[in-house]
This record gives structure tokens, sequence and C-alpha cells, in this order.
């Protein structure tokens, strides 16, 4: 399954694994089951799973050209990123992260202009944006020296990992 039919059912999984969790019969019924570090454990490799392939289904679907890259696009993610990391690491609660991930995806939405990517970013900038108005925005940050560790971590292994998993170097030219 390759395409647009593989793009549609890789957001169909991924949202439906937002969505029902975060109904009270499910998720607490998961809760009971799993324990709420095992669910969230559960949840969390899931989503990766799913993001990853979610982002694997978007480049494999047809090319269509939308808009060219600006040269400026890839510093814009390339300083953007490296916020966004920090707040999501420093970010008291799911505020943070939903943030973050708003970031991220208004940032790389300008840096990809064909009509899979553009539905996979502004859809995730929707999806994110709209937690931020459930969560608000973060109303504390927990600054600790570990956290800050694991936010450089975090952000190298991305930026080195990128070309692999993503296929594209995010470095500017």
């Amino acid at each position: 399954m390759t395409g647009w039919i593989e793009y549609a059912a890789a957001w169909a999984c991924f949202l439906g694994a937002h969505m029902i969790p975060a109904l009270p019969g499910p998720r607490g019924w998961l809760i009971g089951r799993l324990g709420r570090r095992g669910y969230l454990a559960a949840f969390s490799l899931l989503s990766i799973g799913l993001l990853y392939w979610l982002i694997v289904a978007a480049g494999r679907a047809p090319y269509v050209h939308l808009w060219d890259q600006p040269a400026w696009s890839r510093w814009l993610v390339n300083i953007a990123m490296p916020v966004a990391i920090l707040i999501g690491a420093l970010g008291a609660g799911m505020s943070g992260l939903v943030l973050a991930f708003a970031l991220w995806a208004g940032a790389h939405l300008v840096a990809n202009g064909d009509l899979a990517h553009a539905i996979f970013f502004g859809g995730m900038g929707v999806f994110a944006l709209s937690g931020v108005a459930r969560s608000g925005l973060p109303g504390a940050f927990r600054v600790t020296w570990q956290r800050l560790v694991l936010a450089v971590l975090v952000w190298a292994a991305l930026l080195h990992l990128h070309p692999l998993v993503i296929g594209v170097s995010p470095l500017p030219a």
C-alpha cells in the first residue's frame, strides 16, 4: 500500500490513536489494565511509531508542487527546532509538548512546499494548536541541568539522524 491511500490510512490511524484514548471510557479502561505509567509508555511508543509511519507515508505520496522552498526556510527550521525542543523539555505538563509540536510543524510547513507535506505539517500544526487551546501555554518551566542536557542530546540526535530517518539533511545548503 503506497501513495495517497497509505497516507490517508496513516492519518486515520494517527488521529484515531489520539482521539479514542482521549475519551473517558477507553482511557480509563486502558489505565486500569496497564496502570498510569504503562499506559503512558504504550501510548508514547504507539504515537512515535504512528508519527514515523505518517512521515514515511507523506514521503511516499505523489509529489505535487505547491511552492518553492525559500533559501531561508532551512535557517528558520534550524532556529525553531532548538527552541521547540527546549520548550518541550522544560515546559511543565503537556502544554510544553504541544507548543513544541506547533513550533515544529509551523517551521517545517514553510520549508516543505509539496502537497503531502503541506497537509502533514499543516495538519500537525492544527492538531498541536488544538492541544495548546485545551491545555494553554506552559504556566511554568522546570529548568534543571538534566533537562537542559536532555534537550541538547535530543536536538543533536534529531539533527544527525534526520538524513538517515527522513532522507533529507536539515542543514542549510
